[in-house]
């Protein structure tokens, strides 16, 4: 993506927000909200359509219009009936917009927005000031935050866009190594710097001066793996199955027992997960779900199963280190990544790529630190959705990082969902309907 591209595109994925956020203003069930990317009437102007269905049951169409400038754009022409025209201006506080009699216009400055004229049949005024000193960064997490102070029942601003687009889309779950981590087993850094710990023999200050060389990836080469002898899928299945529990599997509070709770209400949904163990597979055999398992492009899914999980790094089994059947679909070494995400059209790969860009997708305990996911993410990009990503508030990080982070992962189509602990993963997946 050009630059230039890049920013126009994140300014329509920010003018897509402040349409839902005036419609969940307003009332608007998202059940009775639908997006159409084109008309049967040819408009060149239309960014794209939504479709509401009114309380009385009627059918609205607003047509919606994106314009970088006012050049060449006649406002008064535009001011009919269901148009929604959203403007790009430099400078809210110095601008003297016009207020239509029709048609609803959002003047926007990428920080600060007034909406005004008409929706739903009735006449709106709504202004959003950005009071903060960090300028053009915090649209979603100020709006969120003014939808706290309104106190709107039942829900919050990020909470309605959660219900609204697991309510319209299919689904999916995108599970990293976080997901365990309240069980006691290590997220993604922790596991590698525990396996370089058994790779070196505990000699820390060999791991700081190979690190300060070539990062982690010296130890995930399998030049050096096999070269010194090292058992990586013995000591990766240690890692796996072998910690201490700090919490039981059957604890109703754990991450993934409430991830279980939810595919069980929602029959049909997939997972995509970057882990190698088959925990969630246990827990859904305790329930008597049916699953299918992919781990390699010999897999096989049926069209009976409550969910169907694709374990896009490969497969590990408790026990079966040995078998050449899962350690072949491992991912796991540096040339290993470097085949598969220059392989476009592997299994693993298309089956992501289809789902950040269709689907709504859920992503718990993933880090997104990971450049090969934001090149996947980057090129999955759709501006009429959203993805989420649940993220844990860190003690005593400044606020500030929060907003920030809230705005980058943004620019991934991603809406970030903080929370201070693990269990509350659970009930944010309850609340969804």
């Amino acid at each position: 993506m050009e630059k230039i591209t890049s920013e126009a595109y994140l300014f329509r994925k920010k003018c897509l927000l402040i349409l839902l956020y005036l419609y969940y203003l307003n009332g608007i069930d998202y059940q009775n909200i639908t997006f159409r990317s084109f008309g049967f009437h040819f408009d060149p102007t239309c960014n794209f359509k939504v479709i509401i269905v009114s309380e009385k049951e009627h059918i609205h169409k607003y047509t919606c219009h994106i314009f970088n400038s006012l050049r060449g754009v006649n406002l008064e022409e535009l001011d009919l009936m269901g148009n929604v025209n959203i403007i790009h201006i430099k400078n809210l506080k110095t601008y003297d917009y016009f207020e239509p009699q029709s048609s609803i216009n959002i003047y926007f400055d990428e920080a600060n927005f007034v909406a005004v004229g008409y929706l739903e049949g009735k006449k709106v005024k709504y202004c959003l000031e950005d009071t903060s000193s960090n300028y053009q960064t915090d649209l979603l997490y100020s709006l969120n935050e003014d939808s706290k102070k309104r106190n709107i029942k039942d829900s919050s601003f990020i909470l309605w866009l959660l219900r609204l687009y697991t309510a319209r889309l299919p689904l999916s779950l995108v599970m990293g190594a976080g997901i365990n981590c309240d069980y006691g087993a290590k997220d993604w850094k922790g596991l590698i710097d525990s396996l370089n710990k058994e790779f070196y023999c505990g000699e820390n200050g060999l791991i700081d001066e190979i690190k300060h060389y070539a990062g982690d990836e010296l130890f995930v080469s399998s030049k050096i793996l096999n070269s010194n002898g090292f058992d990586i899928y013995h000591h990766l299945h240690d890692e796996l199955y072998l910690f201490k529990e700090a919490k039981s599997f059957n604890d109703c509070d754990s991450t993934l027992y409430g991830c279980v709770d939810f595919i069980q209400k929602h029959p049909g949904i997939s997972v995509i997960t970057y882990n190698y163990d088959t925990n969630l597979e246990y827990l859904l055999r305790k329930r008597n779900l049916r699953y299918c398992t992919v781990f390699d492009a010999n897999s096989f899914c049926t069209t009976d199963a409550t969910v169907n999980i694709y374990h896009v790094h490969g497969l590990l089994p408790f026990d079966k280190y040995k078998e050449e059947k899962f350690t072949n679909s491992i991912i796991f070494n540096e040339s290993e990544y470097f085949y598969l995400y220059n392989n476009p059209y592997s299994w693993n790969i298309s089956k992501q790529m289809h789902d950040f860009t269709f689907n709504t997708c859920i992503f718990i305990g993933i880090s997104m630190t990971d450049p090969n996911m934001k090149r996947l993410l980057e090129l999955s990009k759709n501006y009429l959705k959203f993805n989420f990503i649940f993220l844990k508030k860190e003690q005593g990080f400044n606020e500030k990082i929060f907003k920030d982070v809230t705005n980058y992962f943004f620019t991934y189509d991603l809406i970030t969902i903080w929370i201070d602990e693990y269990s509350e993963i659970g009930k944010w997946l309850n609340l969804i309907k």
